[in-house]
């Protein structure tokens, strides 16, 4: 373990939750990819796993900013790890778990900013998740102060309508939401966009039921040596077609997964333009001491 490297990363990120660098364009990207703080991040990323290179299952000591606690982060080989040449490879994105709130490293920090915003803000904003059975909507609701609404849906299915009421969950169609024009200060969407066939439809809806200067905080996985996005799926006169073999991630309300419909490129930016939005930047965040490894990205998009 390099611990000089470590009391570096803890003097040069105490600012949490501002970002290491705003990122407007794949040349922007190249520019912090090739820069020092890029190595140096690598370097202490790659020796903390290289230290567990032979542990399925193993803990990072660090501050659980949604918990308010100095917790253990769970790191095992679910949700994409592997084992490769015998050695040990978590997705550093999906774990880094906290045993208190069950929220992973992506979560944590969508969490952290979500806490920090709406504390700041002078107005009480109303607020819509794509998400309403998850740990970070319950979270939310239990913990987020100074907020006016949180307001929660799942995607159910196409026999249902936007605005009903299944079983209890509220569900929407991200393509045709039920909502009134400028109902809400700030849209939440964590790993939604590539479940959806038509994003730019779906990027317009956001921007309607946004208000003015209203923002959308979006994590989605995005493929950066990607100019343009892979669509692997689409719907043609009602019917699915598969352009290539299909993929799926977890979903919360169904054992059988969400199809993903595209593994995003830079044109991401171009769907959200022509959806709408005046503002389109990526927000880069690393943080060991707040359990924060491997770069975070996180979409932030205004109206």
């Amino acid at each position: 373990m390099n611990y000089a490297l470590f009391d570096w990363f803890n003097r040069r990120l105490r600012k949490f939750p501002e970002p290491i660098a705003r990122i407007r364009s794949r040349a922007e990207w190249d520019a912090f990819q090739a820069g020092s703080a890029k190595r140096k991040i690598d370097e202490y990323d790659n020796s903390v796993i290289e230290a567990h290179r032979h542990d399925q299952e193993w803990v990072f000591r660090g501050y659980s900013e949604p918990a308010q606690s100095e917790v253990d982060f769970i790191v095992d080989l679910q949700w994409g790890g592997r084992t490769e040449n015998g050695k040990s490879i978590p997705n550093l994105r999906e774990r880094l778990s906290c045993p208190i709130t069950e929220l992973n490293n992506r979560q944590r920090l969508i969490a952290t900013l979500l806490k920090n915003q709406t504390k700041s803000t002078s107005r009480a904003p109303d607020i819509y998740f794509m998400e309403e059975v998850t740990a970070i909507f319950h979270w939310s609701v239990a913990n987020l102060e100074n907020v006016s609404s949180i307001t929660g849906s799942e995607y159910l299915g196409h026999e249902y309508k936007s605005g009903d009421i299944v079983n209890g969950i509220h569900h929407e169609d991200i393509h045709d939401l039920s909502f009134d024009d400028a109902s809400f200060d700030l849209i939440v969407s964590n790993e939604v966009f590539e479940h959806i066939p038509s994003p730019t439809i779906a990027f317009g809806e956001c921007h309607r039921v946004l208000r003015p200067g209203g923002e959308m905080l979006m994590t989605t996985p995005f493929f950066v040596g990607y100019d343009q996005s892979l669509q692997r799926a689409r719907i043609v006169d009602g019917q699915l077609e598969h352009l290539l073999p299909p993929a799926y991630h977890g979903n919360p309300v169904s054992n059988e997964g969400s199809l993903v419909f595209f593994d995003f490129g830079w044109d991401i930016f171009d769907m959200a333009r022509d959806g709408g939005f005046s503002d389109c930047v990526i927000e880069l965040y690393h943080s060991p001491r707040f359990g924060h490894l491997t770069v975070q990205t996180v979409f932030r998009l205004r109206k």
